[in-house]
């Protein structure tokens, strides 16, 4: 006791017996109405009860179960450090049935206590309202979390209203904290001037309250099912109920009721962020026709969008709400494609989530709650699985709004307790880094995968272009002879000027946080080509390629099986300059017509002739070629074309009928995603 008195220096204070636990209304007068019950079955009474109010108000079961949620996930405070008695939290409660904005309320509040914990702790010490032998106990998190909330109303007493729920333990309590007002608020003055803090806020972290100035005005994103609809129907509809469409999205910020289109996903719209609480209970989103998701989670299904083809299948590695899974399902053909989605626990969460699937009219997602580590890459299930895409358990440092984030993707609490802290725990993040890269590389494994898409929510590099690089090259570096490796390639994502000027890499996409979006990582990592046995041949494959406009189709028709026909240099010369690829293709040694292009190799003057020779097998074999004799007649150098003058990067000029054009750096972007795209849908999958 001696270190406790010399710590706080107060004096003990009594402290109000224990009393039963009951609820009543208030306006009650008949006390044959109150039960009383015990404190861990007060969820039953509370909201057998009729509970509404406004946004603005907080009542007495927000404050039960705030203070449950705070009690799960709070840090150890000073007194149980000096006296070494830190227990463990108990588990997170599990909140029953109740409205979203309700559920929103309490989990608000505890996430403020969480930020303020300190800051709450030092005022009740110096207040004196916890004596100097004070005792953690039972009614530590409900008194933390009540005067939070008396914090943010500047210590005005919360009016009651009629016929609504009173629990008289947590009105007491209310009460004691309220004689202690002036203590309290004068505690808090000492703490601001001691840190020369000009509001509340300014007690907060540098980052933490950065975070909550861009979370606080952050647009509401959702996206159109086109199962259901289309996205002119769902502007027509919107429009016709009152709100207005704006053509960019810097129009949607000074009215309320106004939406505009996305500039990065065609399907997605942005709203005001007053509009929230509308939309949640509007008929489009009711009926499954508009589904409000964060914007940072709808990068992954665009990008797997631009890479199937037709009958591809899609693994899904974290399923999380169900939400990014009916997101990729809703962009594919119901019939042509199936989507497998992987991390669902328990048969109650599988039946939520074909629940929301059913409501949303997808009929091609099958979950499966194996571990996929313990999946076999030869499942027979997975056979036409071409794209994966990996949502991992990150950080989640990149999200503004953390509350709101939790409540979409059904993420467990603990994500709060994470984003409530100023420093990074290292231990943790690598853990997680470990997990990401083992998971990349398993489904990097699965004989079919052309393609696999990486996203996180993430600002931490060793979380994003760090595990990419690493197993990238662990994977390409371990492959088999006969496997192609795997090649970083920009997401199929068009980018606005703004975008651009923040990018790290032209080979992923990286976002930060701002007041328009969260933080995000998108990377793309694709094979390069077919194993060599299992190739198509060269007429083939430049058939397949006129066909999808990537170059000129040949003149005639040529017998394939004529394998020995001989070529000059000049002729070959000849064919490779008049190919067309588009600006930022891929046209290396590696590319896929290069490699299968008959014809010579052999130096100035001279030429040097591939023989190729049937076995008896049938498979073609490559004799050691013979060397021609130079010719007597050297032939006519072709010209060298002429070279225009380069020009900076961000401007770039190009002829047209309507004279010089200036291209920018979006219109680069977007022509090296272009050709990924006819590169990834050209493959003879």
């Amino acid at each position: 006791m001696a270190l406790l008195s010399q710590a706080y220096g107060r004096v003990p204070r009594a402290r109000p017996p224990r009393r039963a636990i009951s609820v009543f209304t208030a306006g009650d007068s008949s006390p044959s109405k109150n039960m009383d019950v015990e404190r861990k079955n007060l969820s039953e009474c509370i909201f057998s009860m009729h509970i509404d109010g406004d946004s603005t108000d907080v009542y007495h079961p927000i404050y039960h179960y705030a203070s449950q949620v705070f009690a799960s996930l709070r840090q150890p405070s000073k007194v149980e450090v000096l006296t070494r008695k830190v227990e463990p939290n108990p588990d997170p409660p599990n909140l029953p049935e109740m409205e979203e904005k309700v559920k929103r309320k309490i989990y608000d509040l505890a996430f403020s206590t969480l930020k303020y914990q300190g800051l709450l702790e030092d005022m009740l010490s110096e207040s004196g309202y916890y004596s100097y032998d004070a005792v953690i106990d039972e009614n530590h998190s409900i008194i933390m979390v009540i005067l939070c909330d008396m914090l943010n109303r500047k210590f005005v007493k919360r009016p009651y209203k009629k016929g609504e729920a009173c629990i008289p333990y947590v009105q007491e309590l209310e009460e004691d904290l309220l004689s202690f007002s002036t203590k309290l608020n004068a505690s808090l003055a000492r703490n601001r001037i001691k840190f020369q803090a000009s509001s509340i806020e300014c007690l907060l972290p540098e980052n933490i309250r950065q975070r909550d100035e861009k979370g606080s005005n952050m647009p509401t994103y959702a996206w159109v099912n086109q199962l259901k609809t289309s996205v002119s129907e769902v502007t027509e509809a919107l429009r016709e109920e009152g709100f207005s469409m704006s053509k960019t999205w810097d129009g949607i910020q000074d009215m309320e009721n106004t939406f505009a289109l996305d500039g990065h996903c065609p399907n997605v719209l942005v709203f005001h962020s007053g509009c929230k609480e509308d939309l949640t209970s509007h008929e489009l989103v009711q009926e499954g026709k508009l589904v409000l998701q964060d914007k940072t989670t709808c990068l992954g299904p665009h990008s797997v969008k631009q890479l199937l083809n037709e009958g591809d299948d899609i693994i899904h590695t974290n399923v999380g709400s169900g939400w990014t899974t009916a997101h990729v399902a809703s962009l594919t053909t119901q019939d042509q494609c199936t989507v497998y989605g992987f991390g669902v626990k328990g048969q109650s969460r599988v039946d939520q989530v074909n629940g929301q699937m059913r409501k949303l009219e997808i009929e091609n997602v099958k979950l499966i709650q194996d571990n996929i580590f313990d999946v076999q890459h030869t499942d027979p299930r997975f056979k036409n699985v071409k794209v994966v895409l990996v949502t991992p358990q990150d950080s989640r440092s990149g999200i503004t709004n953390p509350v709101e984030y939790m409540l979409q993707e059904g993420d467990d609490a603990s994500l709060l307790k994470e984003l409530s802290q100023d420093n990074v725990d290292a231990e943790k993040l690598d853990e997680l880094v470990s997990k990401h890269m083992d998971l990349l590389k398993h489904v990097m494994k699965f004989p079919k995968v052309q393609a696999v898409v990486y996203t996180t929510c993430s600002v931490f590099s060793e979380e994003n272009e760090n595990v990419v690089t690493k197993v990238m090259d662990y994977s390409n570096n371990a492959r088999l002879p006969s496997k192609m490796p795997f090649r970083m390639i920009p997401p199929l994502i068009p980018l606005t000027p703004r975008d651009l000027d923040t990018q790290k890499s032209s080979k992923f996409l990286t976002i930060e946080p701002s007041e328009v979006m969260g933080g995000c990582f998108v990377a793309v990592l694709s094979r390069e080509g077919k194993r060599l046995d299992e190739a198509l041949s060269a007429a083939d494959i430049i058939a397949r390629a006129a066909a999808k406009g990537l170059c000129d189709g040949p003149a005639s028709k040529k017998d394939d099986d004529d394998d020995t026909e001989e070529t000059t240099e000049s002729s070959k010369l000849k064919k490779k300059s008049s190919r067309t690829t588009p600006r930022g293709y891929p046209t290396a040694k590696k590319s896929v017509s290069a490699r299968y292009l008959k014809g010579y190799k052999g130096g100035q003057g001279s030429a040097e002739k591939v023989v190729v020779k049937s076995s008896s097998s049938g498979q073609q074999k490559k004799v050691k070629p013979v060397r021609t004799a130079k010719t007597e007649t050297k032939l006519k150098p072709k010209p060298k074309p002429k070279l225009k003058p380069k020009s900076s990067p961000a401007k770039q000029t190009v002829s047209s009928s309507a004279g010089p054009k200036v291209k920018t750096k979006h219109d680069s972007w977007a022509q090296i995603s272009a050709g990924h795209s006819l590169l990834m849908r050209s493959k003879p999958f």
